[in-house]
């Protein structure tokens, strides 16, 4: 245990008191955990290559499910394509537009398929 832990059990008597004390302790700290995972997912894609940004947007999915706050598929998604630059909006269009709802894998393929076009056009 770190050291602010141990000054907080200074005083009390029995093992329930701790118990409490440790599991309101670490439930704030989880908590503000999730909300700062869940603000990074807000920020825009700023990473130079699609790889890296849908990489580092699992990474945060992941950590949230690890503290037991888990993203669905549909808001996983959502994220992918709400932070993507304006020369993804034809792309994110067509993406919502469709009756049949994409898994991550799919979506993640296409964006980097997408992204390959992209820079071929920027570069005739």
């Amino acid at each position: 245990m770190t050291k602010p832990i141990l000054t907080k059990m200074v005083g009390l008597e029995t093992t329930s008191q701790i118990w409490q004390r440790l599991s309101t302790y670490f439930a704030s700290h989880t908590r503000v955990k999730i909300k700062k995972l869940k603000c990074q997912l807000k920020i825009p894609k700023k990473e130079p290559s699609v790889h890296t940004y849908l990489l580092d947007i699992k990474n945060i999915i992941d950590s949230l499910a690890v503290v037991g706050s888990p993203i669905s598929t549909e808001d996983h998604i959502d994220v992918i394509l709400d932070g993507l630059p304006e020369e993804y909006d034809h792309f994110v269009t067509s993406i919502i537009s469709r009756l049949n709802p994409y898994i991550v894998d799919e979506i993640e393929t296409l964006l980097l398929a997408q992204e390959e076009r992209l820079e071929k056009h920027k570069f005739p």
